[in-house]
């Protein structure tokens, strides 16, 4: 009872102030990363911020900042012609016609298509937007696939089975790749994704991970720097992530 009770506090703080009601006001006040406060004209933002606002917390969560983050991690016509080789060469090397389609399994079809990787910061869950994407995950799921970009060429895992173990979703794919997937929140599907590979250096790699369709629930940290003066390897809270992956009771966030 102790150890569930202690891991309820955990996910209590990963999960806490998510949510705030977007309302329709002239101008979009900003939270300084630092502490500070600034408006700026959500027409012309680029006008109005300074070079030493380059970091700030949009509590928006409808601007143009919003916007570009999902038009960034979009795969352009360059990445879709390297999946489709990579798709051409697989059928070859397996001497398939067709890729196995998940399009009609219940279960594939809960998780949504396209995801980035969150943050927490003091406790709180927020969406980074870096100055550059490369280094930051993210997942496009197809009928068949499993696309991880970060930022540079795309890795393509071609889906063998999906099945539900306990209060997770796991996705074996051919290559001998394996993904966990494990929704945090049922509202925005905030979620641990866990990919074991032996391509990574260490055999496995964990992002806290949100739906692109579920950005408007969060508040977001922007980097709107110039790239030489403030880098994008902020400091963020560590996660357990085996711990939260672990817990097998009922998880419910709070608002």
């Amino acid at each position: 009872m102790k150890k569930a009770f202690a891991y309820l506090i955990l996910w209590f703080s990963i999960s806490s102030a998510f949510a705030q009601t977007t309302s329709n006001i002239s101008e979009s006040i900003y939270r300084s990363f630092y502490n500070e406060t600034i408006t700026i004209k959500p027409d012309n933002p680029d006008k109005v911020i300074k070079r030493r606002y380059g970091i700030f917390i949009d509590t928006t969560q409808n601007s143009v900042f919003y916007r570009n983050l999902e038009e960034r991690i979009d795969l352009d016509d360059y990445y879709q012609s390297i999946v489709f080789r990579h798709c051409r060469d697989f059928k070859a090397s397996k001497q398939m016609k067709e890729l196995w389609s998940f399009k009609d399994d219940t279960l594939y079809n809960s998780l949504p298509k396209k995801w980035f990787e969150a943050q927490e910061l003091n406790g709180k869950t927020y969406i980074f937007c870096p100055k550059t994407i490369k280094g930051h995950y993210s997942f496009h799921l197809t009928d068949s696939t499993i696309v991880i970009t970060k930022g540079e060429g795309p890795e393509t895992h071609f889906i063998k089975s999906v099945k539900k173990f306990q209060n997770s979703i796991i996705i074996d794919c051919f290559q001998g790749s394996k993904f966990t997937v494990k929704f945090l929140d049922e509202r925005t599907k905030l979620a641990i994704w866990k990919i074991e590979d032996t391509r990574y250096e260490r055999g496995v790699i964990f992002r806290l991970s949100v739906p692109v369709s579920s950005f408007k629930y969060y508040n977001m940290i922007v980097n709107h720097s110039a790239e030489d003066k403030v880098p994008d390897d902020l400091i963020f809270d560590e996660i357990d992530y085996e711990n939260l992956l672990s817990f097998t009771g009922k998880m419910k966030a709070r608002f």
